[in-house]
């Protein structure tokens, strides 16, 4: 449901930037304190790596509940969701939206893009992209295993670095704290047979998000890590698991974080003890689990 201090507003829809009702002209962007809310700073961009995953659009349309603003996906080219997703933006609240081509597995385009799509002022970054893999080749054949690390911890890893250091240059120049908020997985927390490459993975790039929230903590800029479980979605189509939930549901959860300061979020909540369990529990029993 749209916030009640935001009512969609009419936009004109044409070319590859869409543009909305904008803002009135100002001065520089006021200061945004420890990056704490997700609805201060509206003329700052949310940004969205990973802009067709559902939960990426998920969560950047809870966010723009809270606070329309300028959103920024970064998709891979040609990817057929574009269109969808930029529409989806649109009726969440954006006030115009604009897309930037990276397929993150090119690791020499990340800085070009990077600096293209945080080109103006910034509030929010998410990270959204990731691939599954069939975990059973994953670990007989090297070329898919690299290829899942090289998207779910390599790429998230070199734009991070990237993303971190463009906010830290916003901060220092106009005092506008932005946020970064990371896409990991439960999985990460512990390691199982069934999805260990996955696991691994992101096992790496929730370890590198939740070490970079300190280092940045000087500066104000706050980072968000998110660890969904089971989520349906289009990178698991065809798969179950207990306790899965839809996109929308971590989006909301995500918003609720964001708005509340909060550094990480399980989704389900559920998992925190879940998760607290099964980190101590011996691995002759783990093995056992049936998930």
């Amino acid at each position: 449901m749209r916030h009640p201090r935001f009512p969609q507003r009419p936009r004109p829809v044409g070319g590859r930037v869409v543009p909305g009702m904008t803002h009135a002209p100002g001065g520089k962007p006021a200061p945004s304190g420890d990056g704490r809310g997700a609805g201060h700073g509206a003329d700052g961009s949310l940004v969205v790596f990973g802009g067709t995953s559902d939960i990426g659009l998920a969560v950047a349309a809870e966010l723009l509940a809270a606070a329309p603003r300028p959103v920024v996906l970064v998709c891979r080219p040609g990817a057929p969701r574009v269109p969808a997703a930029r529409r989806a933006m649109l009726e969440a609240g954006a006030t115009r939206v604009r897309i930037v081509d990276l397929d993150v597995a090119e690791l020499g385009a990340h800085e070009a893009a990077v600096a293209e799509a945080l080109a103006g002022p910034v509030d929010r970054v998410v990270l959204a992209f990731g691939v599954l893999g069939d975990q059973e080749r994953a670990w007989q054949d090297a070329g898919a295993a690299v290829t899942v690390f090289t998207v779910n911890a390599t790429a998230a890893v070199s734009i991070g670095v990237l993303v971190a250091q463009r906010l830290r240059g916003q901060a220092r120049a106009t005092g506008r704290r932005g946020r970064i908020i990371a896409i990991s997985s439960v999985a990460a927390e512990r390691v199982r047979r069934p999805n260990f490459v996955y696991g691994a993975s992101k096992a790496g790039m929730d370890g590198f998000f939740t070490g970079l929230r300190e280092a940045l903590r000087p500066d104000g800029i706050g980072v968000l890590v998110v660890r969904p479980g089971f989520v349906r979605s289009a990178m698991t189509a065809g798969r179950s698991m207990p306790l899965a939930v839809d996109p929308r549901r971590v989006g909301r959860a995500v918003a609720e974080a964001d708005e509340r300061g909060r550094e990480l979020v399980r989704v389900p909540a559920v998992f925190g003890p879940v998760m607290t369990v099964f980190r101590l529990m011996p691995q002759a029993l783990a093995r056992r689990m049936p998930w």
